[in-house]
This record gives structure tokens, sequence and C-alpha cells, in this order.
């Protein structure tokens, strides 16, 4: 299962990569700017309403990730004060949750770079997919690419 799965998407890769001939954007320069500034290879695609949804969803993360590290540094500075276990175990909560935010900015950060580097290979499918005609004729299928 796991081979036919595995060959079904290299020859679609492949099949793809086969018609990209013309890139009009780079996916490295897509993908190297989605991964430094949040939505970046999202709004050099020209995928505006991507770049919206990517920048808040990367934004917010950030925002809570920093939001929990100093709710968490407080209830750790109040614990080393009074000793008290419940400001020690807010703290831990609060740890947690930055570890959290940290693991979701992260698949969040991945997610959007694959999508930039993938939206600018695909730049320009619109145009190839007017060449491309498939033909059914009876029992056989036929396949023009008009160059």
């Amino acid at each position: 299962m796991m081979k036919k799965t595995t060959l079904m998407i290299l020859i679609l890769i492949l099949t793809l990569t086969c018609f990209a001939q013309e890139i009009k954007k780079k996916p490295l320069k897509a993908a190297a700017l989605s991964f430094i500034i949040p939505g970046g290879g999202q709004f050099y695609n020209e995928s505006y309403l991507k770049f919206g949804l990517v920048c808040a969803l990367e934004g917010s993360l950030i925002g809570l990730t920093i939001y929990h590290h100093f709710k968490g540094e407080d209830y750790y500075d109040k614990y080393k004060m009074t000793e008290n276990e419940q400001d020690y175990n807010k703290y831990i909560d609060y740890y947690y949750k930055k570890q959290n935010d940290l693991w979701w900015l992260g698949v969040t950060i991945f997610l959007s770079t694959v999508d930039a580097y993938v939206d600018a290979h695909l730049f320009n499918f619109e145009e190839k997919k007017r060449d491309i005609h498939f033909k059914f004729d009876g029992k056989s299928i036929g396949f023009i690419y008009n160059f």
C-alpha cells in the first residue's frame, strides 16, 4: 500500500514538472520569503488571501508564545520570592503552553513554506492547462499537448 502511494505521488510530481517548464516565479525565493517573513512567499506568489491567513495565523502564534513566556516568567519570579507551589505549577502550565505554541508555529511555518514553494511552481498552471487536452475515443484515451 505504501509503495503504491509513493509511486503515485512520484508519477504525479514527475508529470507536473514536465509541464512546468516556464516558471515565472522562483520557488526557492518564495520558500525563503515564506520561511523568513510570515506570509512573504504567499505575497510573492500573488496569493493575497493566503498571505492574510498565514500572516494572521503566524502573528497570533508568535503573540501567544510571547504572552505565555512572560506570564510564565512572572509566576517563576513569584515562586522564587514566596516558594509557593501553586506559583510554580502556574509557571509549568505556561511553560507547556509556550512549548505548544512554538510547536504549532513551527508546523505553520513549515506548511506555509511548502505552500509557497508549490505555488511558485504552479504559478502559470492555468496557462499550461489550456495547452493540454485528453481525448476519449471509444476504448482509447488520447493525450494532446499544444506547444
